[in-house]
């Protein structure tokens, strides 16, 4: 099933995927409730929404981030999440196979999805394994996995606390 090595997996990703929706729903919520209009609201989601997208580490690759943007890339929430739902799919390979020279190929190769030689890549890259590229050129590993859920829940919890204080504290009538 796409990718996943069991139904193990399939569960952790579709619970990342539920976590993720939610993160994003509390994240609206958030911005409903702090700003004075619907309109406002959605420009400012927008927004913020795409400087995340902009810096979870997928396009451009965490590696090619600039310095000076690398803060950016560190506190996005969105990137915690991707992270999860990449290194499910292509980070896992118990058994890393071996390049051999004389032949000018993998040998070994396992039959999970990161142990996999990565077809037509570029030529910066050279040869590399599905798991490898995850980890070197996007910085999604498979080890961050349950750190990762800690972070995407905190930040639930965050989004739904600065929510309910906004709606305690923002008063937006005009008298």
């Amino acid at each position: 099933m796409v990718g996943f090595s069991g139904f193990a997996n399939g569960v952790v990703f579709w619970l990342n995927l539920a976590l993720l929706i939610t993160m994003q729903t509390y994240f609206g919520q958030f911005f409903s409730y702090s700003l004075p209009s619907e309109e406002v609201a959605s420009i400012i989601g927008v927004l913020v929404n795409s400087i995340c997208f902009l810096f979870m580490g997928f396009s451009p690759p965490a590696y090619a981030i600039p310095s000076g943007y690398q803060w950016l890339y560190t506190i996005v929430p969105h990137r915690f999440a991707l992270s999860n739902l990449v290194s499910i799919v292509f980070g896992q390979c118990s058994d890393m196979p071996t390049w051999d020279e004389a032949s000018q190929s993998y040998t070994n190769v396992g039959s999970e999805l990161g142990c996999q030689p990565m077809a037509n890549s570029p030529v910066t890259v050279g040869h590399i394994t599905l798991k490898e590229y995850a980890e070197q050129y996007i910085g999604m590993n498979y080890g961050d996995l349950w750190r990762n859920f800690g972070i995407v829940i905190a930040w639930i919890v965050g989004f739904r606390i600065l929510g309910l204080l906004s709606l305690r504290y923002v008063n937006h009538q005009k008298r």
